[in-house]
């Protein structure tokens, strides 16, 4: 996985990792400046599914089922205990943790983070196992919206709207508006999104990036805005 850091720096990172029986670890980070040098590596853990950096150059990462409860040879407490078992934990560019989430009233903890959206100084997640859409401020204060949706795998989210994209089954490539209300995300309506003909939505890959739902194919490149929702 690979982010731009601010500066001109670029991030690579390794979603897995692995701890070895004599206490040491895998590097699993890479920061390099705008020439391609190596500037410095740390560790972000095991079991990552999502790399963002916002504007101040910390770096969000959302975790996936291993690497909230262990494995490769994470799974013990103190600093055997796997480094993404809050779910969704933020670092500074230097690798240190800066912030992790704790659920708030009316939330679960965080078994696997589906999808994340951070823009600015801000970041928001969509997790299992409740699947709330939840909001990291800039002062790190915590919002929640439950939901009645499953299974995603990306969002766009701007002026009270999500665009939600993705779910189990038969609706992997669906597509979803959401309005963000008193705690609760409410279903508005079905959403298509329209592309060329010929291009086959399930294998695009799709992300969201403030209100942008950005969906790519082998040659094209379509964006899809909530400021679109009405």
């Amino acid at each position: 996985m690979v982010q731009l850091m601010p500066g001109g720096k670029v991030l690579i990172v390794s979603s897995r990792c692995r701890r070895f029986k004599d206490g040491t670890h895998d590097l699993n980070a890479e920061i390099y400046d705008s020439a391609g040098k190596l500037e410095r590596e740390f560790l972000l853990g095991d079991g990552i599914e999502h790399v963002r950096v916002d504007r101040r150059g910390n770096i969000w990462v959302g975790y996936f089922d291993e690497g909230v409860y262990g494995n490769y040879g994470w799974g013990g407490t103190g600093d055997a205990g796997p480094v993404g078992a809050a779910g969704l934990v933020a670092f500074n560019a230097e690798g240190k943790r800066v912030w992790e989430f704790q659920p708030i009233s009316g939330t679960d903890f965080i078994s696997d983070v589906y999808a994340l959206n951070v823009f600015g100084n801000e970041a928001w997640a969509y997790y299992y196992t409740d699947f709330p859409i939840v909001r990291v401020g800039e002062d790190w204060k915590v919002e929640a919206w439950t939901t009645e949706t499953s299974g995603a795998r990306a969002f766009a989210v701007g002026n009270g709207k999500v665009l939600l994209f993705g779910g189990y089954d038969h609706r992997r490539t669906a597509c979803r508006s959401l309005a963000l209300d008193d705690g609760k995300a409410r279903i508005e309506r079905d959403i298509s999104l329209v592309l060329s003909d010929g291009v086959t939505l399930s294998e695009a890959a799709v992300l969201g990036r403030g209100n942008i739902l950005h969906v790519m194919t082998d040659e094209t490149w379509y964006q899809f805005s909530t400021d679109s929702l009405k």
